[in-house]
């Protein structure tokens, strides 16, 4: 009798693949992506609308790698054991975190070019206020919620990275390095408080590559469910 894992080892390797070009995609995005640049709020509010179209095309991007990497850390979570409670705490607490990423990502590349889009033309008054509503946005609600969603990530690997200390051999070594490389974003993001700078979400975003290439490599390595989960159980075949 084998599980359905078991019988289809593709999933297991096409989930690492997917997260290993999830992770690869969304570095590529952010080095991609184009800041807004001016001297005064109406030229920065001009230069909002004129990437508009490339900003939203980058963010489609990265909206498409939360879609893989939600896929990815599925397969990860059953592969593990949906009846361990880590494995469940890491599956509910990326989800969330993800949640969290598609609205940053809708604000960062969507409503914020289209806030500007609506006051570049407007009076002199009223580019002052959509100057300030875009500043609030991107400084204040983008950055809170990015937080909090990078605290759920890492929250997330910190779980499957306890899990994966229940194993043996590889899963127990990359469980290790989990336990680092999954803890670091939110130890930034406190550490950093409101003062996000590029260094420190740079730093962020390598750490969280660091753990991507550690799940896609215990995916890879063929490692079985374990024998105690019943959810791993349930669809079999003889």
């Amino acid at each position: 009798m084998k599980t359905s894992n078991e019988a289809n080892p593709g999933a297991t390797t096409a989930a690492g693949v997917v997260i290993v070009l999830s992770a690869i995609a969304s570095i590529a995005a952010v080095a991609l992506d184009r800041m807004a640049s001016g001297r005064d709020p109406l030229s920065i509010l001009q230069s909002l609308v004129q990437i508009g179209p490339w900003h939203a095309g980058v963010h489609v991007v990265a909206q498409a790698c939360i879609v893989g990497f939600m896929f990815g850390y599925s397969v990860l979570s059953r592969r593990l054991g949906l009846a361990r409670a880590p494995v469940l705490v890491g599956l509910i607490t990326y989800g969330l975190g993800s949640m969290l990423m598609l609205i940053a990502t809708t604000i960062d590349g969507f409503i914020s070019t289209d806030t500007a889009a609506l006051f570049v033309n407007k009076s002199p008054e009223a580019v002052r206020v959509g100057y300030w509503l875009v500043q609030t946005i991107e400084g204040v609600a983008l950055t809170d919620i990015a937080r909090v969603a990078w605290v759920c990530e890492s929250v997330a690997a910190l779980a499957w990275a306890w899990a994966l200390l229940g194993e043996g051999g590889l899963a127990r070594k990359l469980g290790m390095a989990g336990l680092v490389s999954g803890g670091l974003p939110a130890l930034a993001v406190f550490a950093a408080g409101a003062h996000m700078t590029e260094g420190v979400v740079v730093g962020i975003l390598l750490a969280q590559a660091a753990w991507n290439l550690t799940a896609a490599a215990y995916l890879f390595s063929g490692a079985r469910t374990p024998q105690g989960d019943s959810y791993g159980q349930i669809a079999c075949s003889t």
